[in-house]
C-alpha cells in the first residue's frame, strides 16, 4: 500500500493484511498500509516510513494476539499519535468488517487512543526522575537559614507539600510560624497569611519586630527604616478575620 500514500498525508491506518489495506482504502479512502510479514511483526527497518503521519491507527486482525501485538507497536510508534481498534464480533478485521456492509469510518473514528490520560509509562518519566537526581539539593526546597533542625527533619519547604504544625493555646505556634514564614520570605519565597485568630494589624507587628531583631517600640525613630525594607518582602496578608461564610 505504500505507493498509494502521499507525502502530505498525515493519517494512516496499519493493518496486518494486504486484503485489509484494500478493503480500508477502498470503503474509507484513508491511507492504509499492510504490515509485509503479517500482524506479529513490525520490522525496525519500516519505522522511518512513519515518522510523517500525525496519528496512525492499529488495526491488526480479531484475535488476541493482534490486540497484544497493536499495544506492542503503538509504545514503538509513540503511544500520543497511536489509537487501537479492539477485536470484537462489531469490530472484525477491515475485509470481514466490509463483507458484513458495518460502517468501517464509524470503527475508526471509535479507536481507542494507545495512551491514557491518567496513566503513564516509567519510559516518559525517565528524564524527569533523571533531573531530580542530578538536582537533589533543589527538589529538597528552600532550606531555612535559622533552623538547621528544622531542615533535617523537613528537608526545606517544598512545592506541593502541607506542614501541620499543632499545639495547645500559648504555646507558641503563632510566634514560631512567622519566623518559619518569615525566613523563607527573606529568601524570596512569596508568602501569604491567612490569619482568622489575630488580626492582620498585630501579626505584621509581631514579623516587623521578628525582622528587625529589636524592640522597635523603644526606638520610633527606627520604625521608618526598617519598615521600608519589611516592605520590600515577598509578604501578603488575606483579609479574612474571625468566623467566614464558607464560600
Amino acid at each position: 500500500g505504500l505507493p498509494l500514500v502521499g507525502r502530505r498525508d498525515t493519517e494512516l491506518v496499519l493493518t496486518g493484511w494486504e486484503l485489509d489495506a484494500l478493503a480500508l482504502h477502498q470503503a474509507t479512502g484513508v491511507a492504509s498500509l499492510a504490515l509485509p510479514r503479517g500482524a506479529t511483526c513490525l520490522p525496525p527497518a519500516l519505522l522511518p516510513y512513519l515518522e510523517q503521519f500525525k496519528r496512525i491507527t492499529l488495526w491488526l486482525g480479531e484475535d488476541l494476539r493482534s490486540w497484544e501485538a497493536a499495544k506492542l507497536f503503538a509504545r514503538k510508534l509513540s503511544l500520543k499519535r497511536c489509537s487501537l481498534v479492539r477485536p470484537g464480533d462489531l469490530q472484525p478485521r477491515p475485509l470481514e468488517a466490509l463483507n458484513q456492509g458495518l460502517n468501517l469510518t464509524k470503527i475508526l473514528r471509535a479507536a481507542l487512543p494507545a495512551s491514557h490520560k491518567s496513566i503513564v509509562s516509567f519510559r516518559q518519566l525517565r528524564e524527569e526522575v533523571f533531573g531530580e537526581l542530578v538536582n537533589t539539593e533543589q527538589v529538597a526546597g528552600v532550606k531555612w537559614a535559622r533552623f538547621p533542625e528544622l531542615n533535617k527533619l523537613l528537608k526545606g519547604h517544598r512545592r506541593g507539600e502541607l506542614t501541620v504544625f499543632t499545639g495547645p493555646t500559648g504555646s507558641g505556634k503563632t510566634t514560631f510560624i512567622s519566623e518559619y514564614a518569615l525566613d523563607l520570605c527573606m529568601q524570596g519565597v512569596c508568602t501569604l497569611w491567612g490569619s482568622f485568630e489575630i488580626n492582620n494589624v498585630r501579626l505584621a507587628k509581631i514579623m516587623l519586630t521578628q525582622f528587625a531583631a529589636q524592640r522597635l517600640e523603644d526606638q520610633l525613630e527606627l520604625y521608618d527604616e526598617w519598615a521600608d525594607r519589611f516592605e520590600d518582602l515577598p509578604l501578603y496578608f488575606m483579609t479574612f478575620h474571625g468566623q467566614q461564610n464558607i464560600k
